[in-house]
C-alpha cells in the first residue's frame, strides 16, 4: 500500500469499533480527502476525524496528500518536578 500512514488509534466509534481501537490507516488513491481504515474484516472510507491524530500523525497524512479535515489532540502537558514531590496522602494530607 503506497498511501499507507501507520496505525493510529480512533477517537470515535466507527461501525462497530469502539474508542482506541488501532487501525492501519491509508489515503485513498481515488478519493485524498477520505482515508482508508483497515479493519480486519472489510475497509471503511472515514476522514480523519475519527482519529486520535497527533501533530507527528497529521505530517504524514498530508505528506501523503491527505486533503480532508484534521483534527488534532491537543499536546500532553509536561508535569513540573516540584509538583510530583507534593503528592496527596490517603487522608487528603500533601507529602
Amino acid at each position: 500500500m503506497d498511501d499507507y500512514a501507520g496505525v493510529f488509534s480512533l477517537a470515535a466509534p466507527v461501525e462497530e469499533h469502539p474508542p482506541g481501537t488501532l487501525v492501519q490507516v491509508a489515503v485513498s488513491p481515488a478519493h485524498p480527502s477520505r482515508l482508508v481504515l483497515d479493519f480486519s474484516e472489510h475497509p471503511v472510507l472515514m476522514d480523519a476525524c475519527v482519529l486520535l491524530c497527533g501533530h507527528i500523525g497529521a505530517l504524514e497524512l498530508l505528506e501523503l496528500g491527505y486533503t480532508g479535515p484534521l483534527v488534532r489532540r491537543p499536546r500532553l502537558a509536561a508535569v513540573a518536578p516540584s509538583s510530583t514531590s507534593h503528592r496527596a496522602l490517603p487522608d487528603g494530607r500533601r507529602s
